[in-house]
This record gives C-alpha cells, sequence and structure tokens, in this order.
C-alpha cells in the first residue's frame, strides 16, 4: 500500500502518525474509560449511544451508563459500561 505524504513526513521525523495526520487516537481501559483525543466535536450524547466526529469520520460508542466526564476543545474522557466501538465514515 503506497504511504501518504503525511505518513512519510511522520515516519522522517519521528513524529506520532496521529499528530501529523489529524486522527483519532484512542486509549481504552477494559470496558468501563476511552480517552479520545483529536475528535472535532459531538454528535450524540444519551446513555446509551455517544459519536464524535473526527477528521476520518466519526467514532460510535455504544454501552450502558455512559457519561462523558470530560470533554474540551480536542479530547474526551467517556465513562461506562462499553459494548462497542465502531468508525464510521
Amino acid at each position: 500500500m503506497k504511504k501518504s505524504f503525511s505518513e512519510i513526513l511522520s515516519d522522517a521525523w519521528g513524529v506520532p502518525k496521529d499528530v501529523i495526520m489529524n486522527i483519532p487516537r484512542m486509549t481504552i481501559s477494559g470496558n468501563k474509560e476511552i480517552y479520545i483525543e483529536n475528535h472535532k466535536g459531538m454528535i450524540l450524547y444519551t446513555d446509551t449511544e455517544i459519536r464524535l466526529a473526527t477528521a476520518a469520520g466519526s467514532v460510535r460508542i455504544l454501552g450502558k451508563n455512559l457519561c462523558i466526564k470530560r470533554i474540551r476543545a480536542e479530547d474526551a474522557l467517556i465513562f461506562g459500561d462499553f459494548l462497542s466501538l465502531e468508525y464510521q465514515n
């Protein structure tokens, strides 16, 4: 697969791809906590579904008792009982 210019720069400079390419970075702790960086805003928020916009599409989290503990301009911390995580274009 051919690399994009951003990927080539990232490899050459040793900079993480999420920084150069503005793609989401997610840190998942079990099925109870997700930290998402580089989001572009909230699309939907209920206690069973959260959807965040990203440069690569949207991220959809399904579960029970979902709660956004903290949301800032480019990151979000989400708690709950996660059932699934989906990328949508």
